[in-house]
């Protein structure tokens, strides 16, 4: 995600220069007792760059992938990209824009530009049988949980302390617990399966391996933030067939090799596959490189 961020700000001042260029390829960006440097000079110098290449190559796969992709990202899937993502910086999310020379518009842009490009992949991965059947072997069905969210380790261990001492969960929950918006005013959270990924992964470790009824004997430690939490597991649905759950299985091991980045050449692969069915041809010399590395992955 940071590499998209960074090469879109790059894309900004690089492809917004050659723009101008067309109106002032004699316009002076700076003037020193050395001499001046000229847009056009600035421009060819870029245009040469390893950065600059890499921001053209994705300029030309988004452009590819827009077209044959786009209309599978929808206006929503983008919103709760960014809703989620916010949600996952918290705080510091303005500073992430910041420092990634971005704002919110640009931010949703560079969303949409992932989305598509894992709608891509997804359209041309295929999951194989055996990674299926492991996948539902190790399949846990919806689950639902209530959680109280503490501060600090202290915190909630004195929680569990109380659960022990024989204190009603709801007592325990006002008297320990801040506030979750995912969560009722018990802390209970809609139900989840082992394929979820908004929910951390720590708290669904636990949950998944704790019997209905049973919360956890000590304090869970957030996978990322500062949180605790106590975990307690209400209910667990009975494990469905896999034909009932095998495209959100595939959609689970799909994403999973999306995200992986020991898959990077296998997604290299895919979108050269993509980018030589649409004929896509370089007329400037200083580029025509720039996607050696996806054109020939794979030939």
């Amino acid at each position: 995600m940071h590499r998209k961020i960074i090469w879109g700000f790059i894309a900004l001042v690089f492809f917004g220069g050659i723009a101008y260029l067309g109106f002032a390829t004699t316009k002076t960006l700076a003037t020193t007792d050395a001499g001046k440097i000229t847009q056009e000079e600035y421009i060819d110098k870029v245009k040469s760059s390893s950065a600059g290449k890499q921001v053209f190559a994705q300029m030309v796969i988004d452009k590819v992938l827009e077209k044959q992709y786009g209309k599978q990202v929808s206006k929503a899937d983008v919103n709760n990209a960014f809703t989620t993502s916010k949600a996952q910086y918290g705080d510091s999310f303005a500073t992430m824009l910041s420092q990634s020379g971005m704002n919110e518009q640009q931010y949703r842009e560079s969303l949409r530009e992932k989305l598509v490009m894992n709608a891509a992949v997804k359209a041309n991965y295929t999951v194989s049988k055996d990674k299926l059947n492991d996948a539902y072997n190790n399949y846990v069905p919806d689950t639902t949980i209530s959680l109280i969210t503490a501060k600090d380790q202290d915190t909630a261990q004195q929680a569990i302390d109380a659960l022990n001492n024989g204190t009603s969960w709801d007592d325990v929950y006002k008297q320990y617990s801040s506030k979750n918006s995912q969560a009722t005013k018990s802390g209970q959270l809609p139900a989840f399966d082992s394929t979820n990924t908004t929910v951390d992964s720590e708290i669904r470790k636990a949950a998944f391996n704790q019997d209905a009824g049973s919360y956890s004997s000590s304090p869970v430690k957030a996978s990322s933030g500062s949180n605790y939490y106590v975990v307690r597991t209400d209910k667990m649905i009975d494990k469905p067939a896999e034909s009932k759950v095998e495209q959100k299985l595939k959609d689970k091991l799909t994403n999973d090799f999306i995200n992986d980045s020991n898959n990077s050449s296998d997604i290299q692969k895919i979108i050269g596959k993509i980018l030589r069915k649409a004929d896509v041809n370089i007329k400037d010399s200083d580029l025509k490189t720039a996607l050696s590395a996806y054109l020939t992955a794979g030939v």
